[in-house]
């Protein structure tokens, strides 16, 4: 189905006057056009602008080279927009058009005219695709419930315009213009849980105040991101987690050390380099792509997994030949604030994390409004027992279940050996003998730990 909006460019191309304007017929639904010229040339810039379509007519800013020979080649592309109600700066694709011409040099002059009509598109396709993108980071940051923000935090010293195309799966394409020195824009509604969204962004620099145009863009890569869990969604996996370990026979035991494996050039870095603070540093994507840990809370793990004959530490490792044993009691104080933040496999081993934080800390405030908060004396996973005299760390302990420790404060190693809180062990590697720099998402088929089978 197409749209009833006709777009004619007629313009002359010569020595004399390079200019090309546009005629817009039938507006109907659409508030504006959003159009991209761009050379074949490199060297030449090209034009954005935001057309008004209750207006008929525009120049269109930009000097056209005919060039030599067979002439130089231009790409247009054009969007549809209709303002959406109420909502400052978001508009909503309606259509798309785009083409190919050709600007050769004429001697005498000669009219040019490029007729376009814009189709309705069940897909509608990201601009500037083939031109240069340049690097230029956007950062997504997640606000509870769930909202999302796109961010740079280049400031630059005047206003520039910047549009921002999002889309979410299956749904229609949005446009954001948006006027600031940096890139700061948030999305004004919710998105759904475990969606994956696309983002890019063009910034602009502002010539007039009737029309926005540009010679130089930010023309950023297209971005992709999963939304991740709210709440809800978190009680709902704790759920699920908790019918888990019901089902199978376990028990808490109490264990004497967290450790963590990594490389001797790791742990040397560290002891050597860093005065032996061992820092946070930021969550892979390890373990449910909709985790909202990954990726925004920083925090060193440490395993709780023993032998179920000897009650050590297991006596292999997959992350690192040497592993530093801390007394567990060391790292889980009465004083910390506790939560369950995940619950994954990758084949038959489930593992659940949760996260320890000094309270008020910045990323205690993270989990407090993200995570399901438990109990530090008692919750299925991991307790400080205070039964007896002395407190005790108790895990539990199941068939085919592992829990792990995300601690989001630094670790004083000097302190831990000189306290003879914790030392140091060489251990044989098992499989790649280290962690993938990315993780490993979860099995995605798994119906025991997916709130959402993924496609």
């Amino acid at each position: 189905m197409t749209t009833s909006q006709g777009i004619l460019f007629h313009g002359q191309v010569d020595d004399g006057n390079r200019k090309i304007h546009l005629k817009v017929f039938g507006p109907e639904r659409m508030n504006c056009l959003l159009l991209f010229v761009r050379p074949d040339i490199p060297s030449i810039s090209g034009v954005t602008l935001i057309a008004d379509v209750t207006v008929n007519e525009h120049d269109l800013p930009m000097t056209f080279v005919s060039g030599s020979g067979s002439g130089y080649y231009y790409c247009l592309e054009m969007y549809g927009l209709k303002e959406e109600k109420d909502m400052k700066e978001h508009y909503t694709c309606l259509a798309y058009g785009g083409t190919q011409f050709l600007v050769a040099k004429i001697k005498n002059g000669k009219d040019i005219e490029i007729s376009i009509r814009l189709k309705e598109a069940v897909s509608l396709q990201f601009p500037l695709r083939n031109n240069a993108e340049v690097i230029f980071p956007i950062q997504v940051y997640h606000r509870p419930v769930s909202r999302y923000s796109f961010c740079n935090n280049t400031k630059f010293k005047t206003d520039k315009i910047w549009i921002i195309f999002f889309k979410q799966s299956e749904d229609r394409l949005h446009v954001f213009i948006h006027v600031g020195q940096k890139l700061d824009f948030r999305l004004p509604f919710d998105l759904p849980v475990a969606t994956i969204c696309e983002v890019k962004v063009i910034g602009c620099i502002l010539f007039n105040k009737k029309m926005r145009t540009s010679k130089k863009e930010m023309n950023s890569k297209m971005i992709n991101f999963k939304t991740c869990f709210t709440k809800a969604e978190y009680e709902t996996l704790y759920d699920k987690t908790i019918e888990f370990i019901k089902a199978r026979k376990g028990n808490f035991r109490s264990i004497e050390y967290f450790y963590r494996n990594k490389s001797d050039r790791y742990f040397y870095s560290i002891t050597v380099n860093n005065n032996g603070i061992m820092k946070p540093y930021k969550k892979d994507h390890n373990g449910d792509p909709c985790s909202v840990i990954n990726g925004r809370l920083d925090g060193l793990f440490f395993s709780t997994a023993v032998d179920s004959k000897t009650s050590r530490p297991l006596p292999c490792s997959p992350f690192g030949p040497l592993r530093l044993h801390i007394t567990a009691s060391f790292l889980f104080k009465p004083n910390l604030n506790l939560y369950f933040a995940d619950f994954y496999c990758h084949y038959k081993v489930h593992s659940v994390t949760v996260i320890l934080t000094r309270r008020d800390s910045p990323a205690d405030n993270f989990c407090k409004t993200r995570l399901k908060e438990i109990d530090i004396y008692d919750n299925p996973f991991v307790c400080l027992d205070t039964s007896k005299t002395l407190n005790d760390i108790l895990v539990y302990h199941g068939n085919g279940l592992r829990i792990e420790v995300l601690y989001t404060d630094n670790v004083n190693i000097h302190e831990i050996i000189r306290k003879r809180k914790g030392y140091f062990e060489q251990v044989p590697v098992i499989f790649r003998g280290e962690s993938r720099p990315d993780g490993i998402p979860k099995n995605k088929n798994c119906k025991i730990c997916n709130l959402y089978l993924q496609p």
